[in-house]
């Protein structure tokens, strides 16, 4: 338990790492896919919402300090953590792949919406009018993070998920 949290831990260090100064230089009109949430949101899936707010928490720490929104990005990735976590798979689930699937993508989809939302109202980088900045900023990261999310699950997290 212990070995499998602190891989954990160390992954997602390193997504945020990857995220800051890998990532965000992709944007497109300022939005970029979030790698970290889509890891937030399998952790929360797969390890249910307890782990997942965790997870969350440590994410945000790192990529706010990291891009200098500390208490910003701590409170949009524990928000995240705990949304996702509502969409738990349990190890004794008898659940079909497809309705696994299903979970993994509600949980990607409302994590981000949720988190980027948050984000949004408290960070205007654009300066646009803030109903466009929520609908622009949020709709826009969040499709691009889905879009990543439905590629992290066909090629990583399917045999994961599926198997659990």
């Amino acid at each position: 338990m212990f070995r499998n949290t602190v891989t954990h831990i160390v992954l997602l260090i390193a997504l945020c790492f990857v995220q800051q100064y890998v990532v965000s230089r992709l944007a497109i009109f300022g939005a970029f896919p979030d790698i970290v949430t889509i890891y937030i949101v399998f952790a929360a899936v797969r390890h249910g919402q307890k782990q997942g707010t965790t997870y969350g928490f440590i994410a945000g720490l790192a990529t706010g300090t990291l891009g200098g929104n500390l208490g910003i990005e701590t409170l949009s990735k524990t928000i995240e953590g705990f949304v996702a976590g509502y969409f738990d798979i349990p190890e004794d689930s008898h659940a079909s792949a497809l309705q696994k699937k299903r979970r993994y993508y509600k949980a990607a989809f409302l994590a981000s919406i949720t988190g980027r939302t948050v984000y949004a109202l408290m960070v205007n980088v654009l300066s646009l009018p803030i109903p466009w900045h929520i609908i622009y900023s949020v709709g826009l990261a969040t499709l691009f993070t889905f879009i990543a999310a439905v590629l992290a699950y066909q090629l990583f997290f399917k045999k994961i998920l599926v198997n659990n």
